[in-house]
């Protein structure tokens, strides 16, 4: 009988054993087993990252390819900018060029050469005498005459002795008026050739004894030409105002003759011009 009862304790604690494995093992299936609901809020939120997640990746893309095409734009810009600093480079070594010239210019000006009727000498006024002379130009009479008179020097090189029947002629100039000081018809007319290295442009201004605002007067004189009637053209001259006499030059010999200038009305509006007035001039520099 004890050992019947024996046996049965035994089976009973293997059946109770048994249970408890299957009921562990049940368990452990059942833990390895759990799914997530649709509904389940854990699910939703990681949905929702996910979604975040794929929206930043999305929009960090974007951005990339902006900031790619921003900075090619800042490079072709850099590279306009490299461009345009050589440009301001090369047109900074011109002005400094061009600066350097004028600079020369102003220390050391190209300077500019004009006649003074009827003196033997320059003004004292930062002029250079480059030679005193004779003026002289064709004979009041020939047609063909060169309008134009010339201050030849006292000390001429010569050339040879021509027999050609065919030539020009260079006569001495004389005076044939005293209107601008006693005793000086028939009188030769002496002339220097000066330089100012203060200014690059000379002009005479007929009508004017002074010289406009910015220039400055050389010398001012009266105006002088050849006698409206006679044959040979010539030049309007301004003589100075202080005429001089070559010594020795005192015969009647004629030549390239002087005389005053007349205003005359007409196309030449009166006023501002008088008839019969005669015409004053200034040399200027500037």
């Amino acid at each position: 009988m004890s050992d019947f009862n024996s046996m049965a304790l035994n089976l009973k604690c293997l059946l109770l054993w048994c249970m408890f494995v299957t009921c562990i093992k049940t368990e452990s299936e059942s833990i390895n087993e759990k799914r997530l609901l649709l509904t389940d809020s854990d699910y939703a939120d990681n949905q929702q990252i996910q979604r975040d997640i794929q929206l930043m990746k999305a929009t960090m893309s974007q951005l990339q390819t902006t900031v790619n095409t921003l900075n090619a734009k800042v490079i072709g810009q850099d590279q306009q900018i490299q461009i345009q600093d050589k440009k301001i480079q090369n047109q900074d070594i011109q002005i400094k060029s061009q600066a350097s010239v004028i600079t020369t210019f102003q220390n050391n000006p190209s300077g500019s050469t004009y006649v003074r009727w009827g003196r033997k000498e320059c003004p004292t006024n930062s002029t250079e005498m480059v030679y005193t002379g004779i003026a002289a130009g064709g004979h009041y009479s020939n047609p063909g005459r060169p309008a134009n008179p010339v201050c030849v020097p006292h000390d001429p090189e010569l050339g040879i002795v021509s027999h050609e029947s065919a030539f020009g002629s260079l006569f001495g100039m004389e005076y044939e008026t005293n209107d601008f000081g006693s005793n000086l018809i028939d009188k030769d007319v002496p002339c220097a050739v000066c330089r100012v290295s203060h200014a690059s442009t000379v002009l005479m201004i007929p009508g004017k004894s002074q010289c406009y605002s910015g220039w400055k007067s050389e010398y001012s004189g009266n105006l002088m030409s050849g006698h409206y009637n006679h044959a040979g053209a010539s030049h309007c001259i301004c003589v100075d105002s202080s005429p001089d006499i070559l010594e020795a030059g005192s015969r009647n010999d004629n030549g390239y003759l002087l005389y005053g200038v007349k205003a005359y009305c007409g196309s030449l509006k009166c006023p501002p011009y008088v008839q019969d007035t005669l015409l004053k001039c200034v040399v200027c520099s500037k």
